[in-house]
C-alpha cells in the first residue's frame, strides 16, 4: 500500500484507519537550491516510492507543512518547507524586492522567520521524533538560537495551548496538561560526508557519527537547550541511543531534474522486459536503491530504532540521580488530525499577543543594529558638533555633516543603518537651524552674509544658498547684510581712499558709499555733470517690471561704422531725458522697411566723419581738407591727409532734434542702464560720476599725480598724446574741428566737430590752411581690492615711469579705437596670486583751445550676450577746456540676471572690458545772441 500524502490542516470526513494509532516524525531544516526544498530522501528507503516533486510555498505564510501516512508501519511522516530551505529563500527574497522600495531584506528577514517558526511550534506540539537535516556535514549552529526562542514562546503560550486541547474530547489529561504527547526526540541527519568517509568502512563513518553526537550534546546542553529533565526541555536527545546519522550514499536529490530523467531511463530498461505488475516493483526498488551505502548503515535502521522504541514503552530520556515523572501518548490518527489542525489554527493563524515576543526573539540582526547604531548615533554627532563656529553655511555644514557620516558608517552595521543615518541627518541639521544657521545671502562680490539668519537686509547678488522658509521667521531679528569683508576703496575724484563693506545692494554699490565718501574728501561740493536719472511726478512710483524687449538704439549701441565709433554730438550738463533717436521723414516719403540699425547709420552719416575715399551727396555742403596726424614724442610720425564733409543743420534737421520723448515719471529701472534696457526708463540713481577737479595746471606731467592716494609711485603719471590738425576753407565761423577717430591716423567729424585727446594747441601757417597740434593727457586707472591704484599704458602693460620721472610711453594705445582696454588686470602690488585689480577711473585733462574734449564710455563686464553698460546720456559728454576731469566707473555691473562678478584669477580681455571710441572732440559753437 502506498503512502497517503496529504497537507496540514487536513480535513478528517473520509480519512481510512482513523481508530489505528500512529508516530508522529517530522521532517525540518536546510536543503541545496537543486533540492527546491525537498529534504525527505532518506524517508524514500522507508515508504518504498519516491516523494520527490516540485513543491509550492504559500507566499502568505511562506511555509507549508506536508505529510504523508505510512498506514503499514502505522507511522505519520511530516515534512515542513519553508525559508530555511534555499529554494524558497531566493524566491521569498525576489518577490520581495520585487514588491518593496526597500533593498534592506534583514528587516523583513525577521518577520519571514517568525511565520517558519510557528510552523515549527505545531511540530513540536506534535510530534514523537522530529529530524533536523543539514545539507553538509558540520552542525549548524544558528539553529541554537532558533531553539531558544522557540522554547520561550513554547512556556508562554503553554496555558492556551492547554485550554484548546482540553476541549478536544478523547485527548488523554496528561497530553492536555503537558500540551504536548511527550518531549519530542531530535535525530540529526548530515545529508553528505567528508571525502575520506565516503568509501571507507563502516567503523570510520561510526566514529565521525560519535563525535558529532559528542559536538551536538555539548553544545545544546551549554546552552540549555536540554536539560536533566526532558519534560521541561523543548525537545530531549537520546542518552543511550544513537541519534546523529551521516549519510554516505550519493546526494541525487541535490539535483532533481537529473535525478528524475536517469530514474526515468532505469523505469524504462526495466519494464521493456518483464509484465507491468513485476516491473512497477522493480521501479520503486530503482527509486530506492543505494548501492553504494553499506548494507548494515542504513537510515531506515537508525530511524526505526527510535520508532519501535516509541511504541514498546515511549521515551524516558531523563537523566540525573533524581528520577523525574515521564509521560508518553500515542495518538490515533483521527485524534492526531484534530489536534493537529487545532493546533494550526492557533499557533499559524491565531497567534496575535505572542507574536512581538517571537519576533522579539528572532529580530537579533535588528537587534543588534539598533543597539550598534545607537551606540555610534551620539559619537557622529559630537563629530559634528566639535569645533563649530558661532554661524556657518550650509557648505559648511554639508562638510561637517559628511564628516560625521563618515564616522558613523565606520563603525554602524547592520539593517538600520539607513534609518539612524537619516536620524544623524535629522539631528545636524537641527542642530545647525538652532541659532547656528548663516544668512548666507551673497553680496554682489560674491561672498555670503555672516550673519545669523534673519530679516531685513538688502537684496544681495540673489545666486546665494536660498533658504527654506521656516514657522519661526517671526521671531527672527532684523538686521542688515554682512560679509565681514572689507575692502579699501577711492572717492569719486580719487584725492582720498577708504574702507568700504561688502555691498549687498546696488545702491549701496555704486552710489551711497561714493557720496559718504565724497562728503568727506570735499568732492561733492567740485563741478560735476549729473548723469540722467528717474525724476518721479507720483509718490507711489514703482520699479517697472521687464519684460524681453527690443535693444535700445541710443548713441551708446554699439553700430558697427567706420570710424570714428558712435555719435559725437556733446551731451549738455545735466541732461535728464533720453532722445528716441527714431528718424522722421518729410511728407510724401514712407518709411524704409530695412532694419532699424540702417536707419540709424544713415541718420549717423550725417553728423560722423568719414574716412579717405568717403563722400556725402548733401547739398551745399562745406567740403573741407583737414591734415591729421599723430605726433608721437617720441618717433615724431608724419601727419596722414582725410577729407571730410560737413553738412549744414537745415531746419528740417533741426525740428527732429527737438522730437524728444520723455522718460517715465512713473516707473523706475530696477537696475543699471545697459543697451538691453527697455527705452523711456531711467535708473533711481547713477552708477557713473563724472567731476572737475580743476584747471588742467594741476597736473604736471614732470612731477606726475600729486594729489591722488594710493596710486603706485611709478605709476602715477597720466599718458600725454599730441594731435596735429590743419583746416581748409575757413568760412563764416572760426575754425572747423574735426573728430579723432583712429590711431594712428585718426577722422574727425565736422557736423559733430568732435576730436580726441588733445591739452595743448600750438598752432602754424601752412598751404592749405592753418595747423594745430592739440595736447592732451589721458590716464586710465585700475583699483584692486586692497586700495592699491595704477595706470595702464596699453590694453596689456601696466605704466611704468622711469627713476627720473620719465615716461616714455604715450597715449596712442588706450585710447585707440580699435583696440578694447580690459576691465581687469592683475595688480602688480605682489607677484604670487596676484589680485585682480578693476578699471574704476579715467583720468583727463583738456587742452587750452576752444575745444570740447568729450567722452563716451561703454563697458561690457562679461563675455558676450553680455549687455553693454552705459551712462544714458544720449551723446557723448562734453568736457569743459583746460580742466582735471574724472570718470569714476561703476564699482559694481549687475544686470537683471544678478551681478557681474569679478574674476579671482587672469583672464583674457573678453570677460570685461572698455569699448573703443570713447574719446572724443569736438569745436566750441559760439551761443547766438
Amino acid at each position: 500500500m502506498r503512502p497517503q500524502k496529504f497537507k496540514l490542516p487536513f480535513n478528517t470526513d473520509s480519512l481510512p484507519n482513523a481508530e489505528r494509532k500512529v508516530v508522529v516524525v517530522s521532517v525540518f531544516g536546510k536543503s541545496h537550491f537543486r533540492a527546491k526544498a525537498c529534504k525527505t530522501e532518506m524517508l524514500s528507503s522507508i515508504l518504498q516510492t519516491s516523494l520527490l516533486d516540485d513543491p509550492t510555498v504559500d507566499e502568505d505564510d511562506l511555509c507549508e507543512i506536508e505529510g504523508y501516512h505510512d498506514a503499514k508501519d502505522r507511522v505519520v511522516y511530516l515534512h515542513v518547507r519553508g525559508l530555511l530551505d534555499t529554494h524558497t529563500l531566493i524566491n521569498a527574497y525576489d518577490r520581495f524586492i520585487d514588491k518593496s522600495d526597500s533593498k534592506d531584506f534583514l528587516t523583513a528577514w525577521a518577520h519571514m522567520r517568525e511565520k517558519y517558526s510557528r510552523a515549527l511550534l505545531v511540530l513540536f506540539h506534535v510530534s514523537h521524533v522530529l529530524i533536523l537535516t543539514h545539507p553538509t556535514h558540520s552542525f549548524d549552529y544558528s539553529y541554537v538560537h532558533l531553539f531558544r526562542a522557540l522554547d520561550v514562546v513554547r512556556q508562554k503560550t503553554s496555558g492556551q495551548v492547554g485550554e484548546i486541547l482540553s476541549g478536544i474530547p478523547g485527548l488523554p489529561k496528561d497530553w492536555a496538561t503537558n500540551v504536548r504527547p511527550c518531549s519530542p526526540r531530535v535525530l540529526f541527519y548530515f545529508e553528505t560526508c567528508p571525502s575520506s568517509f565516503r568509501d571507507s568502512e563502516g567503523g570510520n563513518i561510526k566514529k565521525l557519527e560519535h563525535s558529532l553526537e559528542d559536538q551536538i550534546y555539548h553544545i545544546l546542553r551549554k546552552n540549555r537547550i536540554v536539560t536533566n529533565i526532558s519534560t521541561n526541555s523543548l525537545f530531549a536527545i537520546p542518552a543511550n541511543q544513537e541519534f546523529v546519522y551521516v549519510h554516505t550514499g550519493p546526494t541525487e536529490s541535490r539535483d532533481i531534474l537529473g535525478h528524475m530523467v536517469r530514474k526515468l531511463i532505469q523505469s524504462c530498461k526495466v519494464s521493456s522486459g518483464g509484465d507491468t505488475s513485476r516491473s512497477l516493483a522493480s521501479v520503486d526498488s530503482l527509486f530506492l536503491s543505494n548501492d553504494l551505502e553499506d548494507e548494515t548503515h542504513t537510515f531506515k535502521s537508525f530511524l526505526q530504532q527510535h520508532i519501535s522504541l516509541a511504541f514498546a514503552k515511549g521515551f524516558d530520556d531523563n537523566v540525573g540521580r533524581l528520577a523525574a515523572p515521564t509521560h508518553f501518548q500515542i495518538p490515533t490518527l483521527s485524534l492526531f488530525f484534530e489536534v493537529v489542525n487545532k493546533l494550526m489554527d492557533f499557533f499559524v493563524k491565531r497567534m496575535d499577543r505572542e507574536t512581538s515576543t517571537l519576533h522579539h526573539l528572532l529580530d537579533t540582526d535588528v537587534k543588534f543594529s539598533k543597539s550598534r547604531c545607537s551606540k555610534v548615533l551620539p559619537r557622529a554627532l559630537q563629530t559634528y558638533q566639535d569645533g563649530l563656529p558661532q554661524h556657518y553655511t550650509r557648505a559648511y555644514h554639508e562638510t561637517k555633516l559628511a564628516h560625521a557620516m563618515a564616522v558613523f558608517e565606520m563603525h554602524a552595521r547592520g539593517p538600520l543603518f539607513e534609518e539612524f543615518s537619516e536620524k544623524l541627518q535629522q539631528e545636524c541639521d537641527k542642530h545647525w537651524r538652532a541659532g547656528k544657521q548663516m544668512c548666507e545671502v551673497l553680496s554682489l562680490t560674491g561672498n555670503p552674509c555672516t550673519n545669523p539668519i534673519h530679516k531685513g537686509g538688502s537684496e544681495g547678488a540673489g545666486g546665494g544658498e536660498q533658504v527654506e522658509p521656516r514657522d519661526d521667521d517671526g521671531d527672527l531679528p532684523i538686521m542688515e547684510h554682512s560679509s565681514g569683508v572689507r575692502y579699501v576703496c577711492a572717492c569719486n575724484c580719487g584725492r582720498c581712499q577708504g574702507p568700504r563693506e561688502d555691498p549687498f545692494s546696488l545702491r549701496q554699490a555704486n552710489y551711497d558709499y561714493f557720496q559718504l565718501l565724497a562728503k568727506q574728501c570735499g568732492c561733492s561740493q567740485l563741478e560735476s555733470i549729473q548723469f540722467p536719472v528717474f525724476q518721479p511726478s507720483i509718490h507711489n512710483f514703482r520699479p517697472a517690471q521687464l519684460f524681453p524687449v527690443t535693444k535700445r538704439k541710443d548713441s551708446f549701441s554699439r553700430i558697427e561704422l567706420s570710424t570714428p565709433q558712435g555719435q559725437t554730438q556733446a551731451c549738455s550738463l545735466g541732461v535728464n531725458t533720453l532722445h528716441d533717436d527714431v528718424p522722421v521723414f518729410g511728407s510724401g516719403q514712407s518709411a524704409p522697411t530695412s532694419d532699424l540699425i540702417n536707419d540709424d547709420n544713415q541718420r549717423l552719416s550725417n553728423k560722423a566723419s568719414l574716412t579717405p575715399g568717403d563722400t556725402t551727396d548733401v547739398p551745399d555742403a562745406h567740403n573741407v581738407v583737414i591734415e591729421v596726424c599723430d605726433v608721437d614724442l617720441e618717433n615724431n610720425k608724419e601727419p596722414e591727409q582725410l577729407h571730410c564733409s560737413t553738412p549744414e543743420v537745415s531746419d528740417a534737421e533741426a525740428s527732429e532734434k527737438s522730437l524728444v520723448r520723455q522718460p517715465s515719471t512713473t516707473e523706475y529701472l530696477p537696475g543699471m542702464l545697459h543697451t538691453e534696457s527697455p527705452v523711456g526708463l531711467l535708473p533711481q540713481f547713477s552708477s557713473w560720476s563724472l567731476v572737475c577737479l580743476g584747471p588742467s595746471s594741476l597736473y604736471s606731467h614732470n612731477l606726475g599725480l600729486q594729489h591722488q592716494t594710493g596710486v603706485l609711485a611709478t605709476s602715477a603719471f597720466l599718458l600725454p598724446w599730441d594731435v596735429t590738425v590743419r583746416l581748409e576753407h575757413q568760412k563764416e565761423r572760426g575754425s572747423l574741428w574735426p573728430m579723432v577717430g583712429d590711431n594712428p591716423s585718426h577722422s574727425y567729424n565736422r557736423g559733430g566737430k568732435n576730436f580726441q585727446n588733445m591739452n595743448s594747441i600750438r598752432g602754424r601757417k601752412s598751404k592749405g590752411g592753418k595747423e594745430f597740434v592739440v595736447k592732451i593727457f589721458v590716464g586710465v586707472e585700475y583699483e584692486c581690492p586692497r586700495g592699491h591704484r595704477f595706470m595702464a599704458s596699453a590694453p596689456d602693460k601696466v605704466l611704468k615711469a622711469t627713476g627720473t620721472g620719465i615716461v616714455k610711453d604715450s597715449g596712442n594705445k588706450v585710447t585707440s579705437s580699435t583696440a578694447d582696454m580690459p576691465l581687469y588686470f592683475p595688480c602688480p602690488c605682489r607677484q604670487t596670486k596676484p589680485l585682480m585689480a578693476q578699471l574704476m577711473r579715467i583720468h583727463v585733462v583738456t587742452p587750452k583751445a576752444p575745444v570740447h574734449v568729450t567722452l563716451n564710455p561703454r563697458v561690457q563686464p562679461g563675455p558676450p550676450p553680455c549687455p553693454i553698460f552705459v551712462t544714458g546720456c544720449e551723446e557723448p559728454i562734453k568736457l569743459s577746456q583746460s580742466a582735471y576731469w574724472v570718470l569714476r566707473l561703476p564699482y559694481v555691473y549687475m544686470g537683471e540676471k544678478g551681478p557681474y562678478l569679478a574674476p579671482k584669477e587672469p583672464v583674457p580681455i573678453a570677460h570685461g572690458r572698455l569699448l573703443a571710441g570713447m574719446y572724443g572732440i569736438s569745436e566750441v559753437v559760439p551761443e547766438k545772441k
